[in-house]
């Protein structure tokens, strides 16, 4: 990929806790990436942020940045108000990089709609997660494979994505999944069974390890989903959901949010707005 290939997207976001709640304290942009004004439909003390990248899709070359940095006790909900798409690409790939950090008993939310890889894309996604003493974190990665409402599958393509959740410098996970139809990822077994969606919830509670009882909970209020897992790894748990279209993964992550939402950021789970949209 040559530097002036496809577009440079970056975005800076700094918030910070003051007496009357939590502030966007900056916010810098470059290229095709932008928010929303800040919303407080839960009043100021956890506002809530969109992040728009109003192209709508991201082709080979595009190199898209965001980073989110949370003062000590800041709160805040970030989400986005369309998928991500990942377009058919001659072979030069894109690279979308999130880095998120948050200081001394900050919250985080951070639940972007779905990426959807079409077919032929290629493309490599990291996300970074970076808590200091205290802080509490939910969040969730869902990407598509393939168009599965228009019958078509991922058969040419690569998406390789890196998430990493670390407590101060300690990695609580560290995990890459890279799909490439010549492997036959897709369809193994040990992979996407065959699915076109995979999406895994994270949540980490700002102090402690994550009570064996919540974690059945979550078991409960997800059992629908015929392939699905929860798992806890001592500060940290994890639900896997694997399914033929987003709609069907998305709905078990929602109601496993909505259960550790008030056990781990104090908040009652009140689905926004635009997620209904």
């Amino acid at each position: 990929m040559s530097p002036g290939s496809g577009w440079l997207g970056r975005i800076a976001l700094e918030l910070e806790k003051t007496e009357h709640g939590t502030r966007l304290a900056r916010s810098e942009h470059e290229g095709p990436l932008r928010i929303q004004r800040v919303l407080t439909p839960e009043g100021p003390s956890c506002p809530h942020i969109y992040l728009l990248h109003p192209p709508g899709g991201v082709v080979g070359g595009d190199r898209l940045h965001t980073e989110v940095t949370l003062g000590a006790g800041a709160e805040v909900f970030l989400t986005t108000p369309a998928a991500q798409k990942l377009y058919r690409s001659a072979g030069a790939r894109a690279e979308i990089e999130s880095q998120l950090r948050l200081g001394a008993g900050a919250k985080l939310e951070w639940l972007p709609s779905e990426t959807l890889a079409f077919p032929a894309a290629e493309a490599q996604l990291s996300t970074r997660v970076e808590l200091a003493a205290g802080a509490a974190f939910l969040g969730w990665d869902i990407a598509c494979y393939g168009m599965p409402a228009r019958g078509e599958a991922f058969v040419r393509g690569r998406v390789q994505t890196r998430f990493e959740l670390w407590r101060e410098q300690a990695p609580l996970l560290l995990e890459s999944f890279d799909v490439d139809q010549a492997e036959g990822l897709l369809s193994a077994p040990f992979a996407l069974r065959g699915q076109a969606v995979v999406a895994t919830l994270f949540a980490v509670p700002g102090e402690g390890a994550v009570p064996e009882s919540l974690v059945q909970r979550v078991r409960e209020v997800t059992g629908d989903a015929v392939l699905c897992g929860v798992s806890s790894l001592q500060q940290l748990l994890v639900v896997r959901v694997l399914g033929p279209n987003v709609e069907r993964v998305r709905a078990p992550l929602i109601r496993a949010w909505q259960l550790l939402r008030p056990e781990f950021l104090g908040r009652a789970a009140r689905l926004p707005r635009i997620w209904a949209t």
